[in-house]
């Protein structure tokens, strides 16, 4: 009886062992999952923060890039504003010129004419403006002609040389004086 108790306890002895084994290597193995599991939720941390810095950087450079477009369109308008305004202020000053009449009229044709006609030069008259340069072209120094048909323009008139015209319509003349004068006048206005 002596031997199956001596192997009785051998045999408990082996299953004591194996069963602190086996505990030793569970106890282990949730150790290694734990310190796993607590590296990977840094990680996964780590992770949530770097994409929610990447997500509020994305959506400042959206809203960055929303406020300049914004600006700018504002700016686009507001130019277009000033742009209506400006051109709505010389067509005004057009619409003034061809509604000039009497000797304003006449004093205008005359300084164009003496500003820009030289010897021998055909004058082509708006066909609103033909009866007053015919009396201006008749004693006009240097010797202008009268053309017989009129300009296709509603005020002012054409000189025609031998190898050029000069276009001396209102709309011309306007034309040239907003190209000198335009930011002059946008100061005027706008400041």
């Amino acid at each position: 009886m002596e031997s199956v108790s001596n192997k009785d306890r051998l045999l408990a002895r082996i299953i004591s062992d194996a069963e602190a084994d086996a505990e030793e290597t569970l106890r282990k193995a949730r150790q290694d999952a734990s310190e796993i599991e607590a590296e990977y939720s840094k990680k996964i941390s780590e992770l949530e923060a770097d994409h929610g810095k990447k997500r509020e950087q994305a959506i400042a450079s959206v809203m960055d890039g929303n406020r300049t477009r914004a600006a700018l369109d504002g700016r686009k308008a507001d130019l277009s504003s000033r742009r209506e305004l400006i051109d709505r202020v010389f067509e005004l000053a057009y619409q003034r010129l061809v509604a000039l009449d009497g000797q304003k009229r006449e004093r205008l044709l005359e300084k164009l004419l003496k500003s820009e006609a030289e010897n021998g030069d055909t004058v082509i008259p708006s066909k609103a403006d033909r009866e007053r340069l015919s009396k201006l072209v008749k004693d006009f120094e240097p010797a202008l002609s009268l053309s017989d048909k009129d300009a296709a323009i509603d005020a002012g008139f054409i000189l025609a040389g031998d190898s050029y015209e000069k276009d001396c319509s209102f709309k011309a003349v306007l034309s040239q004086l907003r190209l000198s004068e335009e930011t002059a006048v946008a100061e005027k206005l706008l400041s």
